[in-house]
C-alpha cells in the first residue's frame, strides 16, 4: 500500500480500505455464490484491470467506496475532499497556494499565504481513518480466510495440491496470525 501523496491523483489508503471491504463482502456472500462467481470476483480482486484486456475487469473504485460508505457513513465525502485537494483544481492548487485581494484585483501566490492548518488536519484525519478502515477489513478478512481456505477442499472434492504435495487444509494459517 502506498502512502498518500498531495501530488498523487488519487486516494491509495481509502482505495486500499475500499478493495478490502469488498473483499469482505465476497467473503461473507461466498455462501450465496457459484464456484464460477467466488472465482471471478476474487481473480478481479486479485488481478483485475481496466486496460489489459486479457485480464480480468478490475472493480469500480467508486462504486467499492460506495459500498464502503453504507456501512461507513462519511467514507466517501472525506475520500471526495482528498480528491480535491489531490487534483489540478482551485482547492489543490490556488486554494493552498494563493490569496486574493479582491478590492485591489491583485492575487499573491506562494506558501504560507492562508492557514494550512485546517487543511493538514483535514489530511491527517482522513488519512488515520482510512487506515482504521483498511485495518478493520484486514482483521475481518484475516478471520474469515481460515473458514475460506477450508471451503476450499469442497470446491475441489479431487484436493489441489501445492509445489510440495499440500493440500490447502495443510498450509500454514499465516493470515490468521496477528
Amino acid at each position: 500500500m502506498s502512502l498518500f501523496c498531495p501530488s498523487q491523483p488519487h486516494d491509495p489508503i481509502t482505495e486500499s480500505a475500499a478493495i478490502a471491504w469488498k473483499l469482505i463482502e465476497v467473503l461473507d456472500d461466498r455462501q450465496k455464490r457459484s464456484t464460477q462467481e467466488l472465482n471471478d470476483d476474487l481473480m478481479r480482486l486479485l488481478v483485475g484491470s481496466r486496460q489489459d484486456k486479457n485480464l480480468p475487469e478490475a472493480f469500480q473504485i467508486f462504486n467499492c467506496i460506495d459500498r464502503m460508505e453504507k456501512k461507513v457513513p462519511g467514507a466517501r465525502s472525506h475520500y471526495d475532499s482528498l480528491s480535491e485537494i489531490a487534483h489540478p483544481n482551485w482547492k489543490g492548487v490556488f486554494g493552498l497556494y494563493s490569496k486574493t485581494d479582491e478590492t485591489n484585483f491583485i492575487t499573491y501566490f506562494g506558501r504560507g499565504l492562508r492557514g494550512a492548518e485546517d487543511t493538514r488536519n483535514m489530511l491527517a484525519n482522513v488519512m488515520l481513518g482510512s487506515i482504521g478502515l483498511f485495518e478493520h477489513a484486514y482483521n475481518r478478512i484475516s478471520d474469515a480466510m481460515p473458514a475460506f481456505i477450508t471451503e476450499l477442499d469442497k470446491i475441489w472434492p479431487d484436493g489441489i495440491e501445492d509445489t510440495k504435495g499440500e493440500t490447502p487444509s495443510d498450509w500454514p494459517l499465516w493470515i490468521g496470525n496477528r
